[in-house]
């Protein structure tokens, strides 16, 4: 089991490489944070992000999803939106350790 100081670190990282993925490609969404689910062998992290700029979709996500898996098997879905006349992409993705 990883300590509460190692999932915070993690936390941290995944919210900065995120928004300064986001932030270089001039996505307007930032991520807030990353949520932790503790079992009692494992600790699932969760996370989702939009992309409102559908163009740079496949940049964002590829540079995004690189990063995340380097924690190993990471579950990334993504789904088109359309909300009140705007359009944009949510991904959400988890993984465990």
């Amino acid at each position: 089991m990883i300590s509460d100081e190692e999932k915070n670190k993690i936390k941290e990282e995944i919210v900065a490489k995120v928004n300064s993925v986001l932030e270089k490609n001039n996505e307007s969404y930032r991520m807030d944070q990353v949520n932790i689910l503790k079992t009692k062998d494992k600790v699932k992290f969760m996370g989702n992000y939009r992309v409102y700029d559908r163009k740079n979709y496949h940049e964002v996500s590829g540079e995004i999803n690189t990063f995340l898996k380097e924690y190993g098997n990471v579950d990334i879905k993504s789904k088109k939106i359309r909300d009140s006349g705007m359009k944009f992409t949510t991904v959400s993705f988890n993984f465990e350790l």
